[in-house]
C-alpha cells in the first residue's frame, strides 16, 4: 500500500499485552501494477509488428527499468516469481546490449543508436524474449492471486491516509510541546489500528496515549520531578484530587480529574479484561474521548507553563454566582 522504495512501511507498536514483535505493513499503489502490465504489453506488441527504431528503443528500455524495480521490491516484493523476473531481465538486457551497445578494443561498452532502416532484431530474438515474458507472467499471476491485498474503508469522517499515517496531527500544533512523544506514538498506533478495524488494539493504544499525558499532568500539578510515575490511574486521580484540595497553584481542574476518572472506569479498566471486545462504535467513542482529554490536559499544561491558572480551573474555583455567569 507507496512513497518510498518498497512502499511506505507502517510500524505497529508492540502490544502492551504481550505481542512478540513489531509488525510491518507495506503500502502498495495499485496503479503501479497497472503500469507494470502496460509496459510489458508494449514489448509484446512491439515484437509482433514491424516497429520503428524509436518505438523499440523506448519499449525495451522502459520494460528493463520496470522489471528492475520489481526485482528491487516495487511495487510489491516478489516471492516465487523472482527467478522468472530475473530471467526476463536477463533476456531484455541481452537484447538491449546486442542492439544499442558495442565494445571497443579495450572491452568498454559504448552506446550506439542503430542507423535508420537497419533491421535491429531478428525474429528468434523476439521469440526468446516472448518466451521469457510468458513464463514470468504465468508464475507472477499465480503469486499475485495469493497475495494479500485489502481495501481499507473510511471510518466515520476520518481521512483513511491521515488516520493510518498521521493521527497525532489532530492535536493542535501549539500544544505539541506539551504532549509527550510516547503519547503521540501511541496515538498514531491507535489511529492505525482503528483504520484497519483492530478495534480492541486501538482502545489499548488510546489508553496508553492518555496515560502518557496523565504522567506529565501529574508531574506539573502535583509538583513532582520529570520521570515520576504512579502505579495506576486510581493513584493519579487521588494525587490530583489531593493537590486540588491542598490549594496547589497552579491547580488541576475538577473537570479534567472527573474525565480521567470516567475514562478509567468506563474504558481503561474494562479493556484490560480479555472478555471485552470493542465494537467500532466503542472504539470511535473512546478515540474521540481520548483526543479530547489529551488536548484538555495539554492546554492546561501550556497555560500553567506561562504562569496562568488554567481557565477551567478558574471557573471551577469561582464563587457560584461567577461560575453561573460563566456558564
Amino acid at each position: 500500500m507507496g512513497d518510498q522504495p518498497h512502499g511506505r512501511v507502517l510500524k505497529f507498536l508492540p502490544s502492551p499485552f504481550g505481542a512478540a514483535k513489531e509488525r510491518d505493513l507495506d503500502r502498495i499503489n495499485p496503479h503501479d501494477l497497472y503500469t507494470l502490465g502496460q509496459q510489458l504489453q508494449k514489448v509484446r506488441i512491439t515484437g509482433d509488428q514491424d516497429a520503428n527504431n524509436s518505438t523499440i528503443f523506448f519499449d525495451l528500455f522502459g520494460a528493463q527499468n520496470i522489471i528492475r524495480q520489481l526485482i528491487g521490491g516495487q511495487p510489491v516484493p516478489l516471492g516465487v516469481s523472482r527467478g522468472k523476473a530475473q530471467e526476463l531481465l536477463n533476456a531484455l538486457t541481452s537484447l538491449i546490449d546486442g542492439i544499442y551497445y558495442e565494445k571497443d578494443e579495450q572491452g568498454n561498452k559504448t552506446f550506439k543508436y542503430p542507423s535508420p532502416g537497419e533491421k535491429m532484431i531478428q525474429s528468434w530474438n523476439w521469440d526468446h524474449l516472448a518466451s521469457s515474458l510468458d513464463k514470468f507472467e504465468t508464475v507472477f499471476a499465480e503469486e499475485m492471486r495469493d497475495n494479500a491485498t485489502y481495501y481499507v474503508p473510511r471510518r466515520g469522517i476520518f481521512n483513511t491516509k491521515a488516520l493510518v499515517d498521521t493521527a497525532d496531527e489532530a492535536f493542535p500544533s501549539g500544544l505539541h510541546p506539551f504532549i509527550p512523544e510516547k503519547t503521540r506514538e501511541d496515538w498514531r498506533a491507535a489511529g492505525r489500528c482503528l483504520a484497519f478495524n483492530l478495534l480492541s488494539a486501538s482502545g489499548f493504544h488510546v489508553a496508553r496515549a492518555v496515560e502518557g499525558t496523565i504522567e506529565s499532568y501529574y508531574q506539573k500539578f502535583c509538583g513532582q520531578p520529570a520521570g515520576s510515575t504512579l502505579k495506576g490511574w486510581h493513584d493519579y486521580v487521588q494525587a490530583l484530587e489531593g493537590a486540588r484540595l491542598n490549594g496547589s497553584n497552579p491547580a488541576p481542574s475538577d473537570k479534567t480529574i472527573a474525565e480521567i476518572k470516567q475514562m478509567k472506569d468506563d474504558y481503561r479498566n474494562p479493556i484490560a479484561h480479555p472478555r471485552l471486545v470493542l465494537t467500532e462504535a466503542d472504539a470511535r467513542m473512546l478515540f474521540a474521548n481520548g483526543e479530547s482529554l489529551i488536548i484538555g490536559m495539554a492546554q492546561e499544561l501550556c497555560e500553567a507553563s506561562k504562569g496562568v491558572q488554567p481557565l477551567l480551573g478558574l471557573i471551577n474555583m469561582a464563587p457560584a454566582g461567577i461560575a453561573g455567569a460563566a456558564e
